[in-house]
Parts: C-alpha cells; structure tokens; sequence
C-alpha cells in the first residue's frame, strides 16, 4: 500500500506529523493553505490534492494510505475515488460521532462535522467545492463511538448507519464484496495506551485489540484505502503513541 502524508490539521501545517511513522511515498506541500491558514479555502485546497492523490493511485489500481491531521480530510479521500466511479463501503473507527451540524454543535468545530456533511446532513459546500455526493446511510459503518453530544446522539439515532462499539459486532453485515475504504481516528484506541491525542475519551480498545480488528479486515474485505486521522504530535514527545497506532494498522498499511 503506498503511502502519503498530508501533515495539516484543519487547514493549518502540523509541524511533527510525519515523525516516527515510516517512511511515505509522498508528502502533500506545506504551502497548499495558501495565505490563510485554516480557511475554508485552505481546507478545500488541502482535499483537491487529497482527491486528486487519491484518483491517481486508484486509476493504477494501486491501494494508499493517508494519514492526515483531521477527519475532514476523508472529503478528498472519497472524492479521490468517486471520480473514478468507486463507490465504497464505509468503515469509520472513531470515539467521536463526528455527526454534527451547525445546528446541533455547541463549539462550532468542523472536526465534530464530517461523517454528518458525507451523509448529506448540514453544510455541504466542502462536499461541492471538492466534488464529492453524499454517501448513503447504508454505506457506513460507525464503529466504536463513545463519546456522543446530545445533537449527534439524536441524529445518529434517526439514521440508517451501522453502529457498534467494536468490529466484531457488526462483521457479519459488512459486505464481503465491492470496495471498502476504512477511516480510522486514532482516539478509537484506548487513551491509557495511546494518550496523546487532542480529543480522548474513557473506553475503547486496546492497542492490540484494534491490530487484531484491523488484521481481520485486511484478510475479510476487498480494503482499497485507508485514511487515518492522527494523534497530536506536540503532545506525543516520546512517540509512544503514534508507535502504537502505527503498529495497530500495519497489516492494512502492508497491503
């Protein structure tokens, strides 16, 4: 699986991203946010070179690994792959809903927003602006959200998305045929084994318990991608997380 490196962090460059995680195949520019780091305009233009990233490695039938500061970059990814007429099922690990509109958010963050904005729900110009249709309920599969604010709890509840706590839970009703592209924010993982990250929430699985859910999908379904929406860098001095859910994904990431 090649490997690409989009080191920002809603629009701004996030300085440390790349270290201690390997080497990659290429290295999205510090300069694609322009002169307004964390616009819209920088988000827009950081998810055009993730599409177009994503398109070029999918025409030559080649599968990618992105890792990435933020969920709004799973935009590009799928836009990547829709302009090549794949339309994947969708696995996101998360501890977060990321399932919230304007109207539901109490902070206002886009980075609560983009499984929402997929599924046609709240503001879809970044979804426009990229060239990217919404994704059917039917096509998702949340898993391992933990941490929910009323408002998404709500939607959620009046979706048609797939939710579980752990993989397991819901194998048997993902589709063993077509494309699978996996999200995965790696606060899905356990913060006592993975603590740097912006957003942690209690719960979740071990560091081991998501590399054995992430091996059996590597063997179980026909995964074409994966993105990953990282940790915090600045808070990971030791790099004791980022080994952790490097090494979670690594049957995915040899693919």
């Amino acid at each position: 699986m090649r490997k690409c490196l989009a080191p920002f962090f809603l629009g701004r460059p996030e300085a440390g991203l790349g270290r201690q995680t390997g080497d990659f195949d290429l290295v999205l520019p510090s300069d694609l946010v322009g002169e307004s780091p964390g616009s819209t305009e920088a988000i827009c233009r950081i998810n055009r070179a993730l599409r177009d990233v994503v398109a070029e490695h999918v025409a030559k039938s080649l599968k990618i690994l992105v890792l990435c500061g933020d969920c709004v970059s799973i935009i590009g990814c799928l836009a990547g792959l829709e302009s090549c007429g794949m339309r994947p099922y969708l696995l996101w690990f998360d501890a977060h809903g990321d399932f919230h509109t304007h109207e539901t958010t109490l902070s206002g963050h886009l980075g609560g927003m983009p499984l929402a904005m997929i599924t046609g729900r709240g503001d879809l110009s970044l979804l426009s602006a990229v060239g990217l249709s919404t994704v059917s309920d039917k096509s998702v599969c949340l898993i391992g959200a933990r941490d929910l604010e009323r408002g998404e709890r709500e939607l959620l509840a009046a979706s048609n998305i797939l939710q579980t706590r752990r993989l397991g839970d819901a194998l048997e009703r993902i589709p063993r045929q077509g494309p699978v592209w996996i999200h995965f924010d790696t606060d899905y993982i356990s913060p006592a084994e993975a603590p740097a990250m912006r957003y942690p929430a209690i719960g979740g699985p071990t560091g081991l318990e998501a590399r054995l859910e992430f091996d059996l999908l590597s063997k179980e379904c026909d995964i074409v991608g994966m993105s990953i929406s990282a940790w915090a860098p600045h808070l990971d001095e030791d790099g004791h997380t980022a080994e952790t859910c490097w090494q979670s994904v690594a049957a995915i990431a040899e693919l």
